[in-house]
């Protein structure tokens, strides 16, 4: 985090500890400040008191500036006292997550980010609820990265193959970015971060998630045929809809927009999802999105043995 931007006060304090990392920031700055004063005044007393003896030896006495120099330390070490406590104080808050704070585990895949929801969803941009604590499980990577959200106040650094934990409580909807350096002059693809209104992250849940992972493959399939999309798109009675349909799927070759054909296997099924523009069937326009970081790899699979049990 860059410190003159949080002193100038120019990012918005968007988290619950925002707030309280900033005061410490700033008691530390002003301790910092002190003290440089504190040295200062002593170097020039210290050079400026021979002369005054010599003028007037009589006003010169060690009472006085013994009595100068404990009341500066006696404040001093209040103020080095109040940093202190108020910045460990801050410093359990952001380390202690609260009971009941929402799991999100953060992985590292090709210098990019992925974050994974209880509902098994992983998406590549991490979506926070509103005023909810939320738990963020950082997997350990083969180097050494850190994690940061400046206007939330968070950053914690992961070590090589050891995972960590931080939370944080957004106050703020809107969209953010999350930053990372793996090592120094090496930069890690940033995240987005969305913060949504209040009860958005839970509707956005809900529409992403999909069906429970531990159905049977065949049911899982159908579920998320249903419940992704699919139906729109692809008939399983034979109409003709936007793409192509699902009946007896692995029962015919299929003729591509090349001239080409192929027969029908796992693999192309798979791809089809993840990367639907790769091959793309003949008399179909090229329009369906990519499923990759939307379906859990055992949606695919489940897809897979769903149309296998339509021949």
């Amino acid at each position: 985090m860059n410190a003159a931007f949080l002193l100038a006060g120019r990012l918005p304090q968007a988290s619950s500890y925002a707030e309280s990392v900033d005061r410490s920031l700033l008691l530390a700055g002003w301790f910092a400040a002190f003290c440089a004063v504190l040295v200062a005044g002593g170097l020039a007393l210290a050079l400026l008191g021979p002369r005054a003896a010599s003028a007037d030896a009589s006003l010169a006495s060690a009472a006085g500036p013994r009595r100068r120099v404990r009341l500066a330390g006696a404040v001093a070490g209040v103020f080095f006292a109040i940093v202190v406590i108020h910045g460990a104080v801050v410093w359990a808050d952001v380390r202690t997550a609260p009971r009941g704070a929402l799991p999100i585990r953060v992985g590292v895949e090709g210098g990019a980010f992925r974050f994974t929801y209880p509902s098994g969803h992983e998406d590549v941009a991490l979506h926070l609820p509103l005023e909810r604590p939320v738990r963020l499980i950082l997997a350990g990577a083969d180097e050494p990265y850190s994690f940061a959200i400046p206007e939330f106040r968070l950053q914690v650094t992961v070590t090589m193959r050891t995972p960590a934990e931080a939370w944080v409580e957004a106050l703020v909807p809107g969209e953010y970015a999350a930053r990372s350096l793996r090592r120094p002059g090496l930069a890690l693809s940033t995240a987005d971060v969305v913060v949504h209104e209040a009860g958005g992250f839970e509707t956005w849940l809900r529409g992403v998630s999909g069906p429970p992972l531990d159905l049977p493959p065949v049911e899982l399939g159908r579920r998320s045929y249903e419940m992704r999309g699919c139906t729109q798109c692809h008939a399983l009675d034979g109409t003709r809809l936007v793409g192509p349909g699902f009946g007896a799927f692995f029962a015919r070759q299929r003729e591509l927009a090349d001239g080409t054909r192929l027969d029908v296997t796992d693999e192309y099924v798979r791809e089809s999802v993840l990367d639907p523009q790769a091959k793309v069937v003949a008399g179909f326009e090229p329009v369906m999105p990519s499923f990759r970081g939307r379906l859990h790899e055992l949606e695919v699979e489940g897809l897979i043995a769903f149309l296998r049990s339509l021949e």
